[in-house]
């Protein structure tokens, strides 16, 4: 038997099948389709001599499908309402309505801006899945690099050793700035004070972030304890800013940290502003230029929006 050639056939072909049944008869699905009676029985006719058999027994009144007729629309409407959902599903795709992001993010984020983002996102993309991972920003520049994550928060301080690395690629916009706080036991001798000068601390013991993990930070606040006249005495280092205030807490040391962190209801620690100037941790989102991911720029039209 010769393999049949459908290059001919077209979803029309279906649809005029279907709508003939569903209308039953020629007149009243010429009428709902809109075109001439005459040339949709020759396109039926056409079908029907293509697909090799008949679809409409046409001895009958009201017209009746064959039993070959009524398999072939069952299946061409399964076929008709795929390629429907296909459409529908790569337009949603091309607006960036679903599919999903992976994102790096920090301490900082997590306690500041992060939930009014996320939130705002759901209600705008709602089938949208954003997959988030708590890094260091050392691991979300690595991933971003290696196109393991779309985008990161972290200090834009961190940005210096992109730079240095000629990664020209990387783009970013500001989504907050912050200050330092001194954080304290709460039963520190300054504990009453509202703010306390940088150098008053400078006999305490500090609990501070490692160098290896996080130098920026680590520098900025070795420089400002300088402009103030010491060098800190650092008698613990810890990593992530849970421990940090764990060791504050347990009257190990005073510590110096990002603004975000006042919103860690923490018991047994309490944070102080600092006296005259302190700088300011701009916090940024960064990601490689060349993706082109819808998904990314409704994200951060997103944070945009909100910043």
């Amino acid at each position: 038997m010769t393999k049949p050639n459908w290059d001919q056939l077209e979803l029309c072909h279906l649809k005029y099948a279907i709508a003939v049944n569903d209308k039953q008869g020629f007149t009243n699905a010429a009428a709902y389709l809109e075109i001439d009676q005459g040339f949709l029985s020759k396109q039926i006719k056409w079908l029907e001599k293509k697909i090799g058999f008949q679809i409409f027994d046409r001895h009958q009144r009201p017209l009746k499908l064959t039993d070959a007729g009524n398999e072939f629309l069952q299946a061409a409407r399964q076929i008709l309402h795929e390629v429907e959902q296909s459409i529908e599903l790569g337009q949603r795709l091309s607006r960036g309505e679903k599919g999903r992001l992976n994102i790096g993010i920090n301490t900082s984020i997590a306690n500041s801006k992060l939930p009014e983002i996320l939130r705002a996102f759901h209600d705008k993309f709602p089938e949208v899945e954003l997959i988030l991972q708590e890094l260091a920003s050392y691991e979300q520049i690595d991933k971003l690099r290696n196109k393991k994550i779309d985008l990161g928060f972290f200090h834009r301080h961190n940005l210096d050793n992109i730079n240095h690395n000629n990664d020209n690629f990387f783009s970013f916009i500001p989504v907050i700035q912050e200050s330092l706080v001194i954080v304290l036991p709460e039963n520190h001798r300054f504990a009453r004070r509202t703010s306390i000068s940088l150098a008053a601390l400078a006999n305490e013991q500090f609990i501070l972030p490692p160098n290896n993990l996080l130098y920026n930070l680590r520098e900025q606040i070795n420089s400002l304890c300088l402009d103030a006249g010491f060098q800190p005495k650092v008698k613990q280092e810890a990593a992530w800013i849970s421990t940090v205030l764990s060791l504050v807490a347990g009257g190990m040391g005073i510590s110096l940290l990002p603004a975000n962190v006042q919103n860690l209801q923490r018991h047994g620690v309490i944070y102080r502003s600092i006296q005259g100037k302190s700088p300011l941790l701009e916090l940024v989102a960064v990601w490689r230029s060349d993706n082109v991911s819808i998904i990314l720029k409704n994200f951060l039209e997103v944070i945009s929006n909100l910043a």
